[in-house]
């Protein structure tokens, strides 16, 4: 089979994924959520203290009581969105597509090395869709 059978074939998958119900889903929810006022503006403040974070600890000037400022701050945030109904949405359907994508790599590594990954188990490498028994706890 040719590079470019493949590449064809990684179109049409990738297609496949867009249609299905999963990543329209996740697509609408995310819509709703950015529809929302609050959560929209809860968001970009919890985006902005992040970004604050990452800048913070990047630099030379490391000051700890700062850091724990703004990790407070992105905490409460996070308790915050974690009460709205859009924001509970929209994190259950990219749970769900996130999900659907590991199963899917799942199956390629299946078809190309013949075995199935039983340390990881369905493990997709992201702590929001771990079923609690995590290798990484």
């Amino acid at each position: 089979m040719s590079m470019d059978m493949v590449f064809q074939k990684t179109r049409e998958l990738g297609q496949a994924l867009i249609e299905c119900d999963a990543y329209q889903n996740m697509k609408a929810a995310e819509e709703r959520a950015m529809k929302n006022p609050e959560a929209a503006e809860t968001m970009g403040l919890f985006m902005e203290k992040r970004g604050q974070l990452e800048t913070l600890v990047s630099g030379e000037d490391f000051d700890a009581g700062e850091m724990k400022r703004l990790s407070n701050e992105m905490d409460d945030l996070q308790q915050r969105l974690q009460m709205m109904d859009d924001i509970v949405k929209m994190t259950e359907a990219r749970n769900e597509f996130t999900q659907l994508m590991g199963q899917i790599n799942q199956v390629l590594s299946f078809m190309i090395t013949g075995q199935i990954d039983e340390g990881q188990g369905s493990c997709t490498g992201s702590c929001a869709t771990c079923g609690g028994s995590c290798h990484k706890n």
